[in-house]
């Protein structure tokens, strides 16, 4: 009797081995399954590339924008960045973990973690290379901004250490432009002081200068940073506050062909010129104070100690470059009974009367002081003898006009001077030279007041 050809296997071997056929059919499947999804949760694609370098599998989702097919027989090449990175798809022995930057169909970049395995046949024979790749772009990115973080705070950490250091203010402002430089990359930069929302004296640079005054004016008037080419280079102007003002303004420089100042080196120049806007006041303070330490408060010229301290450096450059001059005191004679008859502030009057006189017959290159109670003094540099006297008896002809200070006085008010000349090519120190002027003055005060004496050894 013949048997159905849908009856069941009469032999319970043959059944049992179409069931196992079944079950390791199924097992095979959900393997794969499970493969294709492990492989796609741990890359972005995977492909194989055949003997000929070119793409001969990639998974079902394609890779960077191209559809699977398009890719299939195409160069690895075409897709990287770099022509040569597309070697490392068909190498025999491809490197282990390597990064590569690719392009997407929309021509954006992606940086790709690459890893790859040559494939050989029994005899050893080159037959294909299969890898996978995994976009690590964001991650690259997040590198990117911890490093510039990093390096933002070295260089802040740099700034501070060297403005602390600094010995002044000048120095901190010199050592604060040189960072700013060096922590971006520029070409040079220029620290201006403002004075009336304009970019004023030049207390610091580096490099060549570059003319970006209105760039500068800008940032200052809306306290904001500017950028620009000027003159074929990208110029970056920053206005520096402190307390509320704009006291100074950072302007930096590259050539055009760079790129453009990014955020992260204006976070980096805004904290460093507002920190060179401190070193600005403090100089601004500095200076004050030591024009008021050196200046004499009732007639507003030198007063002793800053005389002497300029006197020091004239007289060694005028003995350095033979150009001689000449040192004059001068005293303000029978200025006592000013003070007796007519009370101290007649007798401030004639002091700043006579400091007056100073000021309009010297000229404006000369030092001129009150050296302490009625005497003055004055450097001429670059004067012979002639000149010198005759400097001299000007100042005791115009003292006729300090008479009306003491008008019914039977004494005469004017001005003994005494002149220490310097002769070219005489070396002599500043001491010397101020003992040679008062000898010369007590010695026209010890004789008939209101004369000029001269003397050179």
């Amino acid at each position: 009797m013949a048997r159905s050809l849908s009856s069941p296997p009469t032999n319970p071997a043959d059944a049992a081995g179409g069931d196992m056929d079944v079950t390791l059919r199924a097992a095979l499947i959900e393997s794969r399954q499970r493969m294709k999804e492990l492989l796609e949760l741990s890359c972005d694609f995977a492909w194989e590339t055949d003997s000929n370098g070119l793409f001969s599998f990639v998974t079902a989702g394609g890779a960077l924008g191209h559809e699977t097919l398009d890719l299939l027989g195409s160069d690895p090449a075409d897709l990287v960045l770099s022509p040569e990175d597309g070697r490392h798809f068909q190498a025999d022995s491809p490197p282990e973990g390597l990064l590569v930057w690719a392009s997407t169909k929309a021509g954006m970049p992606r940086c790709l973690h690459l890893k790859a395995r040559a494939i050989f046949d029994q005899h050893g024979e080159f037959q294909c290379v299969r890898g996978a790749c995994r976009d690590v772009t964001a991650e690259q990115d997040r590198d990117a901004a911890l490093a510039a973080a990093r390096h933002r705070e070295r260089s802040l950490i740099q700034l501070f250490r060297a403005l602390r250091q600094a010995a002044d203010s000048k120095a901190a402002m010199e050592m604060g432009v040189a960072t700013a430089v060096q922590a971006t990359g520029a070409a040079g930069a220029t620290l201006c002081t403002v004075l009336n929302g304009e970019p004023s004296e030049v207390v610091a640079h580096f490099g060549t200068p570059v003319a970006a005054s209105q760039l500068a004016r800008q940032a200052i008037e809306n306290r904001q940073p500017h950028r620009s080419v000027v003159a074929g280079r990208r110029v970056l102007a920053l206005p520096g506050e402190l307390g509320g003002r704009v006291a100074g303004v950072l302007v930096l420089w590259r050539p055009e062909d760079q790129p453009d100042w990014p955020e992260d080196d204006l976070f980096l120049l805004r904290e460093l010129t507002d920190q060179l806007a401190v070193a600005i006041v403090q100089a601004d303070e500095q200076a004050a104070l030591s024009r008021l330490s050196q200046t004499d408060a009732l007639t507003g010229l030198l007063n002793r100690r800053g005389f002497e301290a300029r006197l020091k450096d004239a007289v060694a450059a005028a003995c350095a470059t033979g150009s001689g001059g000449a040192l004059i005191y001068v005293d303000l004679d029978n200025f006592k009974q000013i003070n007796d008859r007519h009370g101290h502030a007649q007798g401030d009057a004639a002091l700043r009367a006579a400091a007056e006189l100073l000021r309009r017959l010297f000229r404006a290159s000369d030092l001129v002081a009150r050296l302490g109670g009625d005497e003055l003094g004055a450097w001429m540099d670059g004067v012979d003898g002639a000149e010198a006297l005759r400097r001299g008896q000007e100042l005791v002809t115009a003292a006729a006009a300090l008479q009306r200070f003491a008008p019914e006085s039977e004494k005469k008010i004017g001005f003994s001077v005494g002149i220490a000349l310097l002769r070219p090519g005489q070396p002599m120190s500043d001491g010397d030279l101020i003992a040679l002027a008062d000898r010369a003055m007590y010695q026209v005060k010890h004789g008939v007041k209101g004369g000029v004496a001269l003397l050179d050894e």
